[in-house]
């Protein structure tokens, strides 16, 4: 984990030295497509065309005959208003998005929130961009671990993974979302402070974990840009193999 660790302190050091409030998408959204969103909401708050009045994009954003185009370019104008109307409003749309609206509309959502509450108070408001989001203060991080070799888990094995795993995560106030076991080896996908130390969190439940047989690689991967689909995970392994010689 040496170089995420690595960019991880740094972004804990970058962090430390800024004063205000922070913001971290609760959903999963690309690093591209947030990029995307704010590049548009940019160009429309830099745009010298009068933007429609409140009423009148609300009635937009909920009208089953406007165009998603026309449904990006509303929400938009409603996050960037700083009207307490318009992020209701989009409190409410969020709950129940158009399909293929989802990420625009949690994207639309932050910065309405975000809008608001620089209007509200004196803190700066500051967005912090992953892949995996997060909760509050928290983080949304995916982990991938192998067993030794490949060698498959024993039943005694998962039950120990399951448990240890958790506990350790718990114990550092973080959450964890989902643990996977597989064959020979488990995905976890969990939350946590931007100021917890998740190398030794993590490092601590597999030393506790291999006191009973060595059996989980010190080496794991962590990234909270994305989760890894089955594809992701074989070439990981294979490349686990292929380094180790086996």
């Amino acid at each position: 984990m040496t170089d995420s660790d690595d960019k991880y302190r740094r972004l804990q050091e970058s962090l430390s030295n800024i004063q205000g409030q922070f913001h971290v998408l609760d959903t999963h959204v690309s690093v591209e497509k947030q990029m995307a969103y704010f590049r548009y909401s940019e160009n429309l708050r830099k745009s010298s065309t009068q933007q429609p009045p409140i009423e009148e994009t609300m009635l937009i954003l909920n009208s089953p005959d406007a165009s998603e185009e026309e449904k990006k370019y509303a929400m938009t104008v409603l996050a960037i208003s700083g009207d307490v109307k318009a992020y209701r409003a989009l409190e409410a749309y969020t709950q129940h998005p158009d399909e293929n609206l989802k990420d625009w509309a949690g994207m639309s959502f932050i910065q309405a929130k975000m809008t608001l509450e620089s209007e509200l108070s004196e803190k700066k408001q500051i967005f912090i961009s992953t892949g995996l989001g997060g909760k509050g203060d928290k983080f949304r991080f995916f982990t991938l671990f192998k067993s030794k070799n490949l060698v498959p888990f024993s039943p005694y094995q998962i039950r120990l993974i399951e448990k240890e795993i958790p506990f350790s995560i718990n114990e550092a106030q973080g959450i964890v979302e989902e643990l996977k076991v597989f064959d020979n080896y488990f995905t976890l996908i969990f939350l946590i402070s931007i100021k917890a130390n998740i190398k030794n969190i993590i490092e601590g439940a597999l030393t506790e974990c291999n006191q009973y047989g060595d059996f989980i690689d010190r080496s794991f991967i962590i990234t909270n840009v994305k989760i890894f689909d089955e594809k992701d995970i074989q070439y990981e392994l294979k490349r686990y193999l292929k380094k180790s010689g086996n």
